[in-house]
């Protein structure tokens, strides 16, 4: 059994490091996010930008399955634009960083940059809007504002 104080150890070891209004987010390139020449596919890139994210609401305790389960309220990606500048490969460890861009009412952008940590260039570049919603409706996703909690976590 692992007790509240190893928990929050295994938790800030997998969910990354937030420092300055930046959040870093390490991964491994795996064999399953790869083509047959060992080259990471270009989907991969929005899954490893989809794991940061939820790693950096977690460093700011922010509970994105409890908002979902007893508010019925969500983060849900409205766009993302992303430039592929280099290619990654199989064994290559990958470095995430996000940060806020702009807060509105019910919207966060933040720009995420993937980098290749050993060879130290930048593999991608996202800017993604982030809509918050309420999804007390079955089947219709309503704009929600932010509530001044999760607003001043993501001011920082």
């Amino acid at each position: 059994m692992t007790g509240p104080t190893q928990k929050n150890q295994i938790n800030s070891q997998l969910d990354g490091v937030l420092d300055d209004g930046k959040h870093d987010y390490h991964l491994r390139v795996q064999y399953e996010d790869t083509d047959a020449g060992g080259i990471v596919y270009h989907a991969q890139y929005l899954a490893f930008a989809e794991r940061a994210r939820s790693a950096w609401l977690r460093c700011l305790d922010i509970d994105q399955p409890g908002l979902l389960s007893q508010e019925k309220l969500a983060f849900v990606v409205r766009h993302i634009d992303i430039d592929f500048l280099q290619a990654a490969s199989l064994g290559d460890v990958l470095g995430v960083t996000s940060e806020v861009v702009k807060i509105g009412g019910a919207r966060v952008t933040l720009r995420q940059t993937i980098t290749n940590m050993q060879f130290c260039h930048i593999v991608a570049r996202l800017v993604v809007d982030i809509g918050f919603v309420n999804l007390q409706r079955a089947g219709a996703a309503r704009a929600s504002r932010l509530p001044l909690d999760i607003r001043k976590k993501l001011a920082g």
